[in-house]
């Protein structure tokens, strides 16, 4: 199922994104408790980091840069560069490598360990995102993110508990979100497999995500207060991996911006022109600079990153709906072929209904499938009008035949074991016998069809 449509391709990323930000979720709160029970340090990666260490391990791997079972070297590699990363990530970490002691920054930093783990679990995602996997990786987190849990709170430091609830907090909450609208997406391209539904064109992938969002808000509001922690901790766990972008992004900005200040500027005084100093504020003969620490702009930030999220999703929106009026439409038909693809399990059950009634003669009863292959064989045996036609789907057919409930569930039965591949239970089978017998037993009115008194 390839969709060639910019906002169903952005959709489909989305499935394997989530399993990945659920991995690196997890390895956070457990790299979280580390870095405070151990080190004694306010935790310097988070769940972007670690995911995109997991991305980049999985990108790698599905475009064969790298493969671990051929060409394993490469793929040590890349573990190491990883955890050089993640080591060198910390300041202190650095100054020991410029120093000469790169034994002493491997144990000073756990980041690095961690990353090198986060690349692993990428591998598995490669590849297509199985319903399996993502369902296990969520059910097995769950119940693994109070080992990290446990341990810092009652192992860690007094003064560094409220950073580590914070942070955990956080990283929890963005594992339950991502992870279970990663399983859910899963589960839909699962059933899209099956029934040859593309579950990117349908509306139900966007109910699973409000629903997964709503579900997290209702148990994440009362679990932050009684952690004591603001209501902007929820709207971080869900928007988090944004948030770390939004301000990778300004970090950036704010670079190019201040090194294109600082060429300006010299080339400004090459021409012999002298800038004036900027000054700050004074206050009784002393000069006041004004400071803003990360839980004072934490709330800003967010704010920000909310409206960043909503511009998204009305883009995406709006473009969809753009490209959609602006697609090529072919005079005098529709422009899309709909078809019914069975599941392999299903092309192995008995061939069609026509060929089992001309093949076989009367059909014996012992199912909800006999018998709604019964009642197709009596009703068009009683008149011609009743019989199902040859293109027509079960549902249609009872429909067009309005014979009332009994003809409506035996063809609901009939459609889910067919083209469902559902195993009906044995009282199922036997309420389908009963509704065959009371539309064998219909009496029949001038013209042959049955009546819908009994």
């Amino acid at each position: 199922m390839r969709s060639f449509s910019v906002p169903d391709r952005i959709v489909g990323w989305a499935l394997p994104v989530l399993a990945i930000l659920a991995e690196g979720a997890l390895l956070a709160v457990a790299y979280i408790a580390v870095e405070v029970v151990i080190d004694h340090r306010v935790p310097l990666l988070g769940t972007l980091e670690l995911a995109a260490a997991a991305g980049l391990a999985a990108v790698s791997v599905r475009r064969r840069w790298v493969d671990p079972d051929a060409a394993p070297t490469g793929f040590l590699a890349l573990l190491a560069a990883l955890g050089v990363a993640g080591w060198l990530w910390s300041a202190e970490a650095r100054d020991l490598v410029l120093a000469g002691n790169p034994v002493d920054a491997l144990a000073h930093h756990p980041g690095g360990w961690l990353m090198v783990v986060a690349g692993m679990r990428g591998v598995g995602r490669a590849w297509e995102v199985d319903d399996r996997a993502v369902t296990r990786l969520v059910l097995g987190g769950l119940p693994a993110l109070a080992i990290p849990w446990a341990f810092g709170q009652l192992t860690g430091p007094v003064d560094l508990r409220p950073v580590f609830t914070d942070h955990a907090f956080v990283a929890s909450l963005t594992f339950v979100t991502t992870g279970f609208i990663a399983a859910g997406l899963a589960r839909l391209q699962e059933i899209g497999r099956e029934t040859g539904v593309d579950w990117r064109r349908d509306r139900s992938w966007s109910g699973t995500v409000v629903g997964v969002l709503a579900a997290v808000l209702v148990v994440g509001v009362p679990a932050s207060v009684l952690l004591g922690l603001p209501g902007s901790a929820v709207a971080r766990g869900i928007l988090d991996p944004a948030l770390t972008i939004i301000g990778y992004v300004v970090i950036g900005f704010a670079t190019l911006a201040a090194l294109a200040a600082a060429i300006i500027a010299s080339a400004v005084r090459l021409t012999g022109f002298e800038l004036p100093l900027p000054t700050p504020q004074e206050l009784g003969g002393q000069a006041i600079t004004d400071t803003y620490t990360l839980d004072e702009v934490r709330g800003a930030l967010t704010g920000l990153g909310v409206l960043w999220i909503v511009l998204l999703v009305v883009t995406v929106v709006l473009v969809r709906v753009w490209l959609r009026r602006r697609s090529p439409r072919v005079r005098g038909g529709p422009t899309d072929e709909r078809r019914i693809q069975l599941p392999q399990r299903v092309r192995r059950m008995r061939p069609a209904v026509a060929a089992v009634l001309a093949r076989r003669g009367p059909v014996r009863v012992h199912d909800a499938v006999t018998a709604y292959l019964a009642a197709l064989a009596d009703l068009a045996g009683r008149h011609d009008d009743l019989a199902r036609g040859e293109h027509e789907t079960p549902r249609a057919h009872a429909r067009r035949a309005g014979l009332g409930t009994d003809l409506d569930a035996l063809q609901a039965d009939y459609a889910l074991a067919r083209y469902g591949g559902r195993r009906l239970s044995p009282a199922e089978d036997r309420r389908a016998i009963r509704r065959w017998r009371r539309l064998r037993s219909r009496p029949t009115g001038p013209d042959r069809r049955p009546t819908l008194g009994a």
